[in-house]
């Protein structure tokens, strides 16, 4: 049997225009408050969801895509009151695809709202799952797809490591806006990172002397230590921290544009990497 490779896309630039179904990757920060017609109110708790969908229309999968990783726009489904409040991390797309035929083979993953996009379809219980950390999603068989060729996403589902953003934990956040908080006519950059002083005297003399929190980002692989031309050492982000900077900005409590829109200025410019 021909197997058909699918593959993670971080944004609807790279996926193709063509029928199919999707499974969108998104995170929250915060929790939300979701109500469906004629149900109860259900609080969605920070974590990572998946939404199985599809698209058939004029752009196909890129069309729909698109919208969905975009923010300006009107609140139409039950996923765009997810999208306007989390951030989409990205997607893995199935030409040909069949979106109920994905979510039964994600069904050993939780349900957080039943019906959740579902409405119009009877097979399925939800288009919306939850997927705690550490929890491997089963598509390594090939019938994923009701039709004759399947996918072989393992490989492609292996990169959620890459999509898993760690989220910083408060000392770190107060960290980050003290150091990047806009005090001059010229904002401070995440590209320049953290300043840090070093030892003066002791068997440690001359070394990078690391607080405690960020000695916290070292360790969790969010920042590294580099020198500088000006003979003080900085922590720079990594891709491990851009990609927790970026769930940061999208929280305007923990991140405020009035105080600090230069910086999600400066994520917003900043090429993603997946």
């Amino acid at each position: 049997m021909s197997r058909q490779a699918s593959q993670f896309h971080c944004t609807a630039e790279t996926v193709p225009p063509v029928a199919g179904a999707y499974v969108l990757l998104v995170r929250l920060t915060e929790a939300v408050d979701v109500t469906l017609p004629g149900r109860t109110k259900v609080i969605l708790p920070p974590g990572r969801y998946l939404y199985c969908g599809s698209a058939h229309g004029p752009g196909g999968l890129r069309a729909r895509v698109g919208r969905h990783m975009r923010r300006d726009k009107s609140i139409r489904w039950h996923i765009d009151r997810l999208t306007a409040a989390g951030t989409v991390t990205g997607c893995w797309i199935f030409p040909t695809g069949d979106e109920c035929a994905l979510v039964a083979r994600l069904a050993a993953l939780s349900v957080p709202v039943p019906g959740f996009g579902s409405s119009d379809r009877t097979v399925c219980r939800s288009h919306l799952l939850a997927w705690p950390g550490a929890v491997a999603l089963p598509f390594d068989v090939a019938d994923v797809f009701p039709a004759a060729a399947g996918p072989d996403v393992a490989r492609v589902l292996s990169v959620a490591a890459m999509t898993d953003t760690v989220d910083f934990t408060p000392a770190e956040r107060d960290l980050i806006r003290r150091e990047f908080m806009s005090r001059w006519s010229e904002p401070p950059r995440l590209a320049d990172g953290i300043l840090l002083k070093r030892w003066a005297t002791g068997p440690r003399k001359g070394e990078p002397k690391l607080p405690a929190t960020v000695q916290s980002l070292l360790e969790r692989g969010l920042v590294k230590i580099a020198e500088t031309d000006q003979g003080f050492p900085r922590a720079h982000f990594t891709a491990a921290g851009y990609a927790a900077l970026r769930a940061l900005a999208a929280s305007p409590r923990h991140l405020p544009p009035e105080r600090y829109g230069h910086l999600i200025d400066e994520l917003a410019r900043r090429p993603e990497e997946c």
